[in-house]
């Protein structure tokens, strides 16, 4: 029988996160058939046995064993091993939903996707919230499914989406590497936009985001800004090389603006409000050729005035023409006196 879903799991020192998250996939009561691949990328307490241990008793657990690479090149690991129809990415320390699942593989294999989104439960500090797209359908460049989602973080995760195997083949769709830049999984959901793929969106939770875990978006990172900068640097160059730019400035010119803000704020809970670290972070930013580039092109503000919220394009525009016209004085004093409206916004924004 053919796999249907290719369940895609990094895990590094993971030993007690991973049996919970295998066992919640192998709840699938499906007919059809799955396969569960665990990359266990060099850890050094006992997942590699937990692992193994668990591919003893299910013969659809298949355990491939790598040295510490990040979890970009594991998740690439999983993708060459893979041989379902659809690959499904997850998390080690979260679970997914896998009725839900099931429910959105039927919907993909109904109207013939080739990227099908889901919601998700987060949970943090005891809470667990609903994070939902605001209406099922079909997201086309454009349309207004498509504007209230582009900025969203669901839209960015690789964890509640199904992927077609054969789509991402086509067009040579691979992760980047993790311990060379930051929002990997945004980097990549944008290259695959690009391609123009049958995309359609569910209104239901299909996985829960455990954040309570010691994620990247909650450890300090003091080199958060250089691998922001990095991170937009290779998607620029891989938009201009296959002629793809222009048709996506309005992912693109947000989501400079996004990486930015995220980049000034981050490390504040952790180093303390400094003056010098904000404008340090904002140099690298001003400094590069390949977002001055973007940010010199005509008509730029109008790839910022689709946004859902009015107060985010004002925001988003001032800190735009901040960094085209390199004010780093006046930038960093901005995000220095209005750090605590930053926060607020940050923790609205990025869930």
């Amino acid at each position: 029988m053919a796999v249907q879903i290719s369940f895609i799991i990094p895990v590094y020192n993971g030993a007690r996160d991973i049996g919970p998250c295998i066992r919640a996939i192998q709840k699938w009561d499906g007919k059809e058939a799955i396969e569960i691949i665990v990359v266990d990328d060099g850890s050094t307490d006992d997942t590699g046995k937990v692992c193994d241990k668990a591919a003893e008793y299910d013969s659809r657990i298949h355990v491939v064993h790598i040295e510490n690479s990040g979890q970009g090149i594991a998740r690439n690991q999983g993708i060459a091993k893979a041989s379902g129809k659809y690959l499904y990415f997850v998390d080690a320390d979260d679970r997914v939903c896998i009725k839900a699942i099931y429910k959105m593989w039927q919907k993909a294999e109904l109207l013939h996707t080739e990227v099908i989104m889901g919601g998700y439960y987060r949970v943090c500090e005891g809470k667990k919230e609903r994070i939902h797209p605001p209406e099922e359908g079909f997201v086309k460049r454009g349309g207004k499914l498509y504007h209230a989602l582009k900025q969203k973080s669901m839209f960015g995760y690789v964890w509640n989406k199904l992927y077609l195997k054969n789509f991402l083949q086509k067009h040579n769709l691979w992760l980047d590497d993790i311990r060379k830049i930051n929002m990997e999984d945004y980097l990549f959901n944008i290259k695959v936009w690009s391609k123009n793929p049958v995309f359609y969106c569910v209104d239901y939770p299909v996985y829960t985001y455990i954040a309570d875990q010691v994620s990247t978006t909650r450890r300090a990172d003091s080199q958060i800004h250089k691998k922001s900068v990095a991170m937009l640097r290779i998607l620029i160059s891989y938009l201009e090389e296959h002629k793809d730019l222009d048709t996506n400035m309005d992912m693109v010119v947000p989501l400079i603006m996004r990486s930015f803000c995220w980049s000034m704020i981050k490390n504040v809970p952790y180093e303390g409000l400094s003056f010098d670290n904000l404008t340090k972070r904002a140099n690298t930013f001003m400094d590069s050729k390949e977002i001055q580039r973007v940010l010199k092109k005509k008509r730029i503000y109008t790839h910022i005035q689709s946004l859902p919220s009015k107060l985010q394009c004002i925001f988003y525009s001032l800190c735009l023409f901040a960094i085209k016209h390199k004010m780093v004085g006046c930038v960093s004093m901005g995000f220095y006196i209005f750090y605590p409206i930053m926060k607020r916004y940050a923790a609205s924004v990025l869930k």
